[in-house]
């Protein structure tokens, strides 16, 4: 988590991660405008939200995180750049 103003933050994610998650971490981010790099410090693969897991696609059969994972990711980023905010 970078935070270059008080209202611009870049986050960045060790995978390709679904567009479903992208725009959840935007949405909930406590800054203006978060910018979300992919593929970042490594790849774990495709990260997909749990709603795609059922789906069977090729992201969902070869993504190496369990279901719910993405929304953890979610969910970890959205703490750290709350701790950033501050």
């Amino acid at each position: 988590m970078i935070a270059l103003s008080d209202e611009l933050a870049i986050v960045a994610l060790p995978g390709e991660i679904f567009v479903e998650l992208g725009l959840a971490l935007k949405k909930a981010s406590p800054f203006k405008t978060t910018i979300i790099a992919e593929l970042a410090n490594g790849s774990i693969g495709y990260v997909p939200n749990r709603e795609a897991y059922p789906q069977g696609n090729y992201e969902i059969v070869s993504a190496r995180g369990e279901v719910g994972s993405g929304e953890k990711l979610v969910e970890v980023a959205l703490r750290l750049l709350g701790e950033v905010k501050k």
